[in-house]
């Protein structure tokens, strides 16, 4: 019984390990999430992460720049394109 519980243990601080070393910092995701609600809901319903792809988000992303622009919205920049595409890669693996 002590086996199966510290192989449990372990299994799970592997796993917890393995998802904050491979995953950003939850402040980065906290803004690309900020980042999506309030420059995405200005226009249409919020989709849901986990209903694409990192690469389909990242061409949808894409196209919705093309959009704003089109509307007369400003583009997200580098830095907020990668945090809201970094938030939804999270959710979506």
């Amino acid at each position: 019984m002590r086996r199966v519980l510290l192989a449990m243990l372990l299994t799970t601080a592997a796993c917890g390990a393995a998802q904050a070393a491979d995953g950003e910092p939850s402040e980065q995701r906290a803004e690309g999430k900020a980042l999506f609600e309030a420059r995405c809901a200005v226009c249409h319903q919020l989709p849901e992460p986990d209903m694409l792809t990192p690469k389909q988000w990242k061409r949808l992303l894409l196209l919705m720049q093309k959009r704003m622009q089109q509307a007369g919205m400003p583009p997200l920049d580098e830095e907020e394109f990668a945090l809201v595409h970094g938030y939804l890669s999270a959710r979506s693996e």
